[in-house]
């Protein structure tokens, strides 16, 4: 569906870290180079620590290296204000467009139990009926909050079709990789990738409770 345009596809920590972490795992299964940082005043004030050295909270757009018309964008935190979110929202999705995307893939969560594992929403009825082609079933209802949602609702005023695909969680743990693991299953098949998934494992919820939890993706 999205292999003959450009694409770009990205998502800022949410609700259990489900598009975040599968940006970053693209991102890296795909030896992607860092090509735009982004910085927010509505970031929490706060600096990451890494083997000792100060990092400021940041946004990256990034491409691979071996595969053209497509971009991955990734986060560490989300801004804590509304009028910070839009602003950053249009500084990526202009960004996107000036190297050329054609559509934006904001990467979400669904809170709840779900018939499907995954869902998504386009910007437009056309862009809609593809997913469904596809084999994607539509979120008919609700509401998408945060960054995630607003990079898809805002790409068609920066003349982009925008999706947002979502995976199914219960909340429950600050890092969901099973939904992550369903959302990429979905993803990839769109984009004409063939990654393994192998490495993105998980536990089962009693042991996976006992594990300390990464703090970057909360």
């Amino acid at each position: 569906m999205f292999s003959s345009r450009s694409v770009c596809i990205g998502a800022l920590p949410g609700l259990g870290s489900v598009g975040k972490v599968a940006a970053d795992y693209l991102a890296t299964a795909l030896e992607c180079e860092p090509v735009k940082s982004f910085f927010s005043t509505g970031f929490p004030a706060q600096i990451m620590i890494s083997d000792g050295l100060a990092y400021l909270l940041q946004a990256e757009l990034k491409a691979p290296k071996e595969r053209e018309g497509l971009l991955i964008f990734s986060g560490d935190a989300q801004p804590l204000e509304i009028r910070e979110m839009y602003c950053l929202a249009g500084e990526i999705l202009e960004e996107a467009r000036s190297r050329g995307s054609t559509d934006f893939i904001a990467l979400a969560a669904y809170l709840g139990e779900a018939e499907n594992r995954v869902l998504g929403v386009a910007s437009d009825s056309d862009a809609a009926r593809q997913l469904e082609e596809a084999g994607l079933p539509l979120l008919r209802n609700g509401a998408i909050g945060g960054l995630n949602g607003l990079l898809a609702g805002l790409a068609p005023l920066y003349g982009m079709r925008g999706f947002c695909l979502l995976g199914a969680t219960t909340g429950e743990y600050p890092v969901d990789l099973k939904a992550t693991k369903n959302l990429l299953q979905t993803l990839l098949p769109l984009l004409d990738l063939d990654i393994s998934l192998e490495n993105l494992a998980f536990e089962e919820p009693e042991e996976a409770a006992q594990q300390e939890p990464d703090m970057n993706y909360r």
